[in-house]
Formats: structure tokens, C-alpha cells, sequence
């Protein structure tokens, strides 16, 4: 059996176990079309039954995995995913893609299906959604060519498909103006000695309703190609892993519209541009793992939607910015590995949604008092390890904030062994390694339901103390 036919005859294996099997429908399906799936119920080995609906005497509209249209009867969705390992091929036959030409909605994803994906997948001409992503690189794609037949085509997913000899990706994309997003994450694309992938090259993206790109886990050249800059509908934008260099293009901040900017894990260095405040409907910000360099500008502080920002790996300096408090919505912030100096602002406790704050292996100093953390009442990972900040907070104080994680090595605690840990009800890990701490270790410690927890490099004393450090 060749590639193409192994493919299609298995689209039948995964109908099984994704779909919605209560729906109502007023018609019943086409004769035709399930003829086209008895056909393939014929192909297949099923020592369990898991097609046991697939009956003659049932309409295939209530079949699992089957969706029809209630007003004609045709098949317009097949949810294919996670096939049986116990059903397997024992015949072939590829008539399922001249049957069922009403179809809207095919999601192979994550099925395991491999070969060559079968160019007659584009005589699906009502496809409006079409996902074939899975395993990474278990099926391939040698001309897409046939991709240009789905017209009406809104959502393309060929994540993990292989591409890297399909060098018309691009072109045949571009010939259909109904895409709203494209995830070609992982299919070793390589603009790299492509036209395409020139800075200087001049290409006229036609899918200007686009919303969604991602492109992640490729290697689209040295620049972010231009022509995405003329994308200005998107909403979704993943470059991640793409061995990008140079700083960041200010063209970048047209994209005025996108709320999810992922490039991170590649190799931009330069500062961080004022040019980012244009960018104010952004939700998340992903930059983790590049060169960059320079402060953190103070305009971060005018994009007030935001609610993950992951800055770390990168060689930033200077102190965070005052105004971080405006970022209201902030559920993560992470800036560690860093080479930020200064201390934590005091506009930090107004980030009453913040979750994560993960600031270690800085260079920061100064006093963090209970104003810096008593208003946090979301905060549940918190680890500032590597830091030389100092805590002052009263002997008194039980702070509102239940930690989860919490890893203070470095900072000035000592010497006493701090009070306030025993509010901590939640505290799975805790690092308070060189932190100056001259005491033994008080018997509430021992109940507590600590999974990992790191003293070392202090001076603990006592015989209990001793003997659970040991």
C-alpha cells in the first residue's frame, strides 16, 4: 500500500474517538456517502467493536465521529484524533475523498498517521477547517500545490508535517484570501537561501483577513521575513525558534492589533524599543531566551491588557520600571537571568492578579518590605533566588500571600529563622539557602508539608535541627 492510501484509508480509524455523539438531526445522511464509510468500515480490523454503530441498519449521521448538516444530511464534520492501536488496515481504497463533498471540518490531529499526505485532499472544496498536524515529521508534504483546491479554506493546521520539500508553501497560501489562521509550527521550513526569506524581497501577502500565524520551530532565515509586517489583522503571532538575529524591526510595532507575541528562543539582541507602548492590546509577551539588552523601557508600563510577560534569558540591565504596578492584569512575570540591579518598586504591590513572579539571578538590592507582597493575595510561585535583597518585615507579620513555592537563596534573612514561615500552609517548596541564618529550627517547621526544601549554607544549629538537615 502506498503512502497516499495508507493515509486515507486511516482517516477512518480515528472517526471513533472524538466527536459529539448527541446531536439531533432532521435528515438522514446520503446513502452515498455511507456507503463510502461501510466501505472503509470493510478495511479495517476491529477485534473490539469500536465500530460497532457503523451499521447499515443506523443512520450514519448518528454514527460516532460523524457530524451531519440538519437541514441536508451530508457529512460536513469528521473529528479524527487518537486512532485504536488494536484497529488496523487490512484493505485499501482512497473513494472517501470523492464522497463526502460537503464536507466542512477534518481534524486529524494528533491522530499518528503517516506517509505522504494524499493530494486528494484537495477535492474537499468545502473544507472550511482542515488540521493534519500530529507527530512531528511522520508525514510529509512534496508539492501543495493541491492545497489550493480548498478555496473556502478558514483554519490550516500542518504542524509536524514536513514540508521542508514543498518550497511552494508560501505561494499556494497566498492564493487563498479566506485564511483567517495558519499553524505551520515544526515542518522544517527553511527560508533561509529562499527569495522569500530576504529582507530585501518584496511580497504581497493576499490573506489579509489572517488573524493567527504561527510559524514556530522553523528556520525562516537570519530577519523576520517583511512581509509579515504587513499582516496588521493579526492577532496571534508565534515565531518562536527560528534563529532570528539582529534587533528587533520597528516595523514589528504596525502589528497593532496583536494580542499574543511569541519570539522567543532565537537569537535577537539589541534593547527593547520605546515603539512597544503601540502595542497595547497585547495579552502575552514572550521574549524568553534571546540577546537582548538595555533596560526594560518604562513604556511596558502602557500595556495595561497584558497578563504574561516572560522576559527572561537575556541580558537585560537597569532597574525594573516604577510604574509596573499599571500593568493591572499581569498574572506572570518573568525576568530572571537577567543583570537588573535596584530593588523591587513599590508600585509591585499593586499587582493584585499577579500569580508568578520570577525575578532570580539578578543583580538586585535593597530593602523588599510587607508593602512589596502584603496585597498579593494571587501569588502562589514566587522565587527571587540569587538576588542580595534584603527582607524587614515586623516580628509580627503573617503575610495574606499563600505560597506554593517560594525560594529566597541569597537574600538577608538571618539570623533569626523567620515566623512568618509558619502561615505558610500551601508551601510545597522553599529555598532559604545562604541566607544568613544563625538558629535552630523550630519544632512547627517539622509538621509542615514540605516537599523540597533547601537550608543549606547557613548555621543551623541544635540536636533536631541537625538531625533533619542530615
Amino acid at each position: 500500500m502506498d503512502g497516499s492510501t495508507h493515509f486515507s484509508v486511516f482517516l477512518l480509524v480515528a472517526i471513533i474517538l472524538h466527536c459529539s455523539s448527541s446531536k439531533t438531526v432532521n435528515a438522514t445522511c446520503y446513502a452515498s456517502e455511507k456507503q463510502a464509510l461501510m466501505d472503509f468500515k470493510k478495511d479495517l480490523k476491529d477485534p473490539h467493536g469500536r465500530l460497532s454503530s457503523w451499521i447499515h441498519d443506523v443512520d450514519c449521521c448518528k454514527w460516532e465521529g460523524v457530524v451531519c448538516s440538519n437541514r441536508s444530511g451530508r457529512v460536513i464534520q469528521l473529528h479524527l484524533q487518537s486512532p485504536d492501536p488494536e484497529i488496523y488496515v487490512v484493505a485499501e481504497g482512497d473513494e472517501f475523498f470523492w464522497s463526502l463533498r460537503s464536507l466542512r471540518y477534518l481534524d486529524l490531529s494528533g491522530a499518528g498517521f503517516q506517509g505522504m499526505v494524499p493530494y486528494q485532499l484537495g477535492n474537499l472544496s468545502s473544507l472550511r477547517t482542515l488540521s493534519i498536524g500530529g507527530h512531528r515529521f511522520d508525514l510529509q508534504v512534496d508539492n501543495l500545490q493541491w492545497l489550493a483546491g480548498l478555496s473556502n479554506l478558514e483554519h490550516l493546521d500542518m504542524s509536524g508535517v514536513d514540508l521542508s520539500t514543498a518550497s511552494n508553501w508560501l505561494e499556494v497560501i497566498n492564493t487563498i484570501p479566506s485564511l483567517v489562521e495558519i499553524h505551520l509550527s515544526s515542518c522544517q521550513l527553511d527560508l533561509s537561501s529562499h527569495h522569500l526569506g530576504r529582507d530585501t524581497f518584496v511580497f504581497h501577502a493576499n490573506f489579509s483577513s489572517l488573524t493567527v500565524l504561527d510559524l514556530s520551530r522553523n528556520f525562516l532565515g537570519h530577519l523576520i521575513p517583511r512581509w509579515i509586517f504587513g499582516l496588521t489583522a493579526l492577532a496571534s503571532l508565534d515565531l518562536s525558534e527560528n534563529w532570528f538575529e539582529g534587533p528587533l524591526s520597528r516595523d514589528l510595532w504596525n502589528l497593532t492589533s496583536l494580542k499574543y507575541l511569541d519570539l522567543s528562543f532565537n537569537h535577537l539582541n539589541g534593547s527593547l524599543p520605546n515603539e512597544l507602548i503601540h502595542l497595547n492590546n497585547l495579552i502575552s509577551l514572550n521574549l524568553q531566551e534571546n540577546h537582548l539588552n538595555g533596560p526594560i523601557p518604562s513604556t511596558v508600563g502602557n500595556c495595561t491588557k497584558l497578563k504574561y510577560l516572560s522576559l527572561n534569558d537575556n541580558a537585560l540591565s537597569g532597574s525594573i520600571p516604577s510604574n509596573l504596578g499599571k500593568l493591572s492584569s499581569l498574572q506572570l512575570w518573568n525576568v530572571s537571568h537577567n543583570k537588573l540591579t535596584g530593588t523591587l518598586p513599590k508600585s509591585l504591590g499593586q499587582l493584585f492578579k499577579l500569580e508568578e513572579l520570577i525575578i532570580f539571578d539578578n543583580l538586585m538590592e535593597g530593602v523588599v518590605s510587607e508593602s512589596h507582597l502584603d496585597n498579593l493575595t494571587a501569588l502562589r510561585y514566587f522565587d527571587a533566588s540569587g538576588n542580595s535583597l534584603t527582607l524587614k518585615v515586623s516580628a509580627s507579620w503573617t503575610p495574606r500571600v499563600q505560597f506554593e513555592v517560594l525560594g529566597l537563596s541569597s537574600w538577608k534573612l538571618g539570623p533569626q529563622f523567620p515566623t512568618w514561615i509558619r502561615s505558610q500552609k500551601f508551601l510545597q517548596y522553599l529555598n532559604l539557602s545562604f541566607t544568613g541564618i544563625l538558629d535552630t529550627i523550630p519544632p512547627w517547621f517539622f509538621n509542615s508539608s514540605l516537599d523540597i526544601v533547601d537550608l543549606s549554607h547557613n548555621q543551623i544549629h541544635g540536636k533536631s535541627s541537625i538531625a533533619i538537615l542530615s
